[in-house]
């Protein structure tokens, strides 16, 4: 049975022994000693259920519970003891991975990302402005597509980052500062720091244009090219008028890449494709005979001048007006429309395309222009409609009653067809005969012919 002792400074010391009858002391402190005797008499119920191998009853076992919940002190002694279990510590939950800033995650895409120096640039800037929108701690999580919406609104109206944020994007930016958000959002989706991409629903396609478009005259540019201040502008202005070229692909050929005698040269780009196949012009080939003479000795590019990375544009515009003419919209990008409009016209699609180094589709849409020189051709000429297929049909006002209508069928010329080749006759999986209906000549023949035996007056009609 357990002693309770009161020391002179008042503490308490509790006697009792274990279960293997080891005498053992608590000290629970300065309590009363009734408090004390209601210790003693729950120490000797453990110890006795100990010796049996039970557990304590429900009683002491919730005023163990309870004691461990709001005395550690008392009942890290009893575990001390052997009186009671140790308290089990929960483990803590690892704490979720937080998700990232907006500043956060658009930097380290940027820094992961493959794409070449202009690709970085741009991504750079939409970063900058999604910061500048959200702020750099916004959690990638808290943005909604609401947001994504309003970040559209924003970019058409104070989206623009070279005039501080007080004019909106030009038609065609603000979707594509919208794919590379969609682009970097999606990136997050994968690495489940978000669930959705707000930005998923945003159409980030970009679309022509055509009050930008303008087409250049080839008197203008010879015009720049006279007042060009030397001979690396003069080839530039070619370059872009007569061989389609973008921007930066007039300042990176290489003499070695063009070969006159055979009016070919491979244009380099840092677009794809790299590289393409493409004819010398005749407008072109003056120019770059001229080039090639003036060339300095071991010259490797057709011009030196310029980076291809350089801004021309302020330069291009003196050129322009001093040539008096006033400065056009885009300058050097409707060089190149202009370029693809002409080749258009004569040539399939395909092969043009290839030539400049895009797709039929971004030709349609960004880059061919409906011209007054096509619209006069298609006055003057028509459809170029066959005029042997026309078949005068009988005059019925001037013919008598039992007259014949007379017929006038001109004389059919028909070109001839090539003979089809073998692959063509492996094709063919229909007849090849067909209807009278895909010879509607024939079938007015035949009308014409059958109404002549009518009579093409009738009596008057009377009433009855």
């Amino acid at each position: 049975m357990a002693t309770i002792i009161q020391k002179q400074n008042k503490t308490i010391e509790i006697r009792f022994k274990d279960a293997n009858g080891k005498p053992q002391s608590i000290y629970p402190g300065r309590i009363a000693k009734r408090d004390a005797q209601a210790i003693g008499s729950k120490i000797d119920h453990i110890v006795g259920r100990q010796i049996v191998g039970a557990e304590p009853d429900h009683e002491v076992a919730q005023w163990l519970a309870k004691l461990a919940e709001n005395s550690g002190k008392l009942y890290a002694k009893l575990v001390k003891k052997g009186l009671a279990p140790p308290r089990q510590v929960a483990e803590p939950e690892p704490e979720p991975a937080s998700v990232p800033t907006l500043k956060e995650w658009t930097a380290r895409y940027i820094q992961e990302h493959p794409g070449a120096n202009g690709t970085i640039e741009q991504l750079e800037i939409v970063a900058r402005g999604l910061c500048k929108k959200f702020g750099n701690e916004r959690r990638l999580d808290d943005i909604t597509p609401g947001d994504a919406e309003d970040f559209r609104k924003w970019l058409q109206t104070k989206g623009n980052e070279r005039k501080k944020y007080k004019t909106g994007l030009a038609h065609n930016t603000v979707p594509r500062r919208i794919g590379r958000s969609k682009e970097m959002f999606r990136a997050a989706v994968k690495h489940r720091h978000i669930e959705e991409n707000p930005f998923a629903d945003e159409l980030a396609a970009t679309t022509g244009n055509p009050s930008r478009l303008v087409n250049v005259p080839a008197d203008w540019i010879e015009a720049c090219i006279r007042k060009a201040p030397c001979e690396d502008w003069r080839i530039i202005l070619a370059f872009a008028r007569y061989a389609g070229m973008r921007s930066h692909e007039t300042r990176i050929q290489k003499w070695e890449d063009i070969d006159l005698a055979n009016n070919v040269m491979m244009v380099r780009s840092n677009k794809n494709p790299p590289v393409r196949r493409c004819p010398i012009f005749r407008e072109l080939r003056p120019h770059l005979l001229r080039a090639r003479e003036m060339a300095p000795e071991g010259a490797v590019f057709v011009q030196t001048r310029y980076d291809h990375q350089a801004n021309i544009l302020t330069t291009l515009k003196k050129i322009i007006t001093a040539a008096g003419l006033v400065p056009w919209q885009k300058p050097m990008q409707n060089l190149r429309a202009t370029r693809e409009t002409e080749l258009l016209a004569h040539f399939p699609a395909k092969d043009v395309t290839s030539w400049l180094g895009n797709s039929p589709t971004i030709a349609h849409d960004h880059y061919a222009m409906a011209t007054q020189a096509s619209f006069d051709r298609a006055v003057i000429e028509g459809g170029k409609v066959d005029p042997a297929a026309r078949v005068l049909l009988p005059d019925q006002n001037a013919q008598p009653d039992g007259a014949k209508a007379n017929v006038e069928t001109a004389p059919q010329k028909t070109p001839p067809n090539p003979p089809p080749t073998v692959q063509d006759k492996g094709r063919q999986t229909t007849p090849t005969k067909k209807a009278d209906a895909k010879k509607p000549l024939n079938n007015w023949v035949c009308l014409a012919s059958a109404l002549g035996d009518l009579s093409l007056s009738y009596p008057a009609r009377t009433r009855t």
